[in-house]
């Protein structure tokens, strides 16, 4: 078990490390058989866990769901935390802010498909994702505002350049594999570069991602 100042963690931070596992592998069980076709028992197989070993953890396949989107704009929160702490200017931050979101959304999430699917949920669940959700296209919009007013974005419409950034990162879900050639790295470090070169009031001569062909 790992230890951090040679202290063990407790039971809740076992019980949330746990959690947290199960809302991961659930994600990559959600993106092969979609949010409709996979089941809890599909989850728990993957798992290696009885289904009411999971039981434990989540009380149903809704809640599992509500639970993967969740962590999603989790990560988007903390990326965009990060791109703010580190990035010099609004370009920047947006750069370092999206590159962390979409390396963790396509690495550690293995490839959402579901974070394209908010109408898998219902009621008071569909309600707290799609103000997630907002609050985090609104932190997008306003680094873009930002990165107008210090000089590293050109002028144009904030909103226009939060959806086009969001829908290339979205995007990936649709085509990226983790089978495939190119690293989670590879392509958040070239495709953020590329869609961001759009904003740029002075873009670099040349890419400085590469990936294999």
């Amino acid at each position: 078990m790992s230890r951090w100042a040679n202290v063990l963690p407790d039971r809740e931070e076992v019980l949330e490390a746990k959690r947290k596992a199960i809302i991961r592998e659930a994600a990559k069980v959600f993106n092969r058989r979609g949010s409709h076709g996979a089941t809890l028992e599909d989850v728990s197989e993957r798992l290696g866990v009885t289904k009411a070993a999971l039981y434990r953890y989540v009380q149903s396949k809704q809640d599992l769901l509500f639970a993967c989107h969740e962590e999603a704009m989790e990560i988007a929160r903390e990326s965009i935390d990060k791109g703010e702490a580190e990035g010099r200017n609004g370009l920047e931050k947006i750069q370092i802010g999206m590159s962390g979101y979409l390396r963790e959304m396509i690495g550690a999430m293995g490839v959402p498909v579901l974070i394209l699917e908010e109408n898998a949920l219902t009621g008071r669940q569909a309600e707290r994702i799609i103000a997630l959700r907002d609050e985090f296209e609104a932190r997008m919009r306003r680094l873009v505002e930002e990165g107008i007013a210090d000089g590293s974005i050109v002028p144009l419409n904030p909103k226009l350049a939060m959806f086009m950034l969001l829908g290339a990162v979205h995007w990936v879900t649709k085509w990226y594999s983790p089978d495939g050639p190119w690293t989670a790295d590879d392509v958040a470090d070239a495709l953020i570069e590329m869609a961001t070169r759009g904003l740029a009031s002075r873009p670099g001569a040349k890419l400085r991602a590469r990936i294999h062909k």
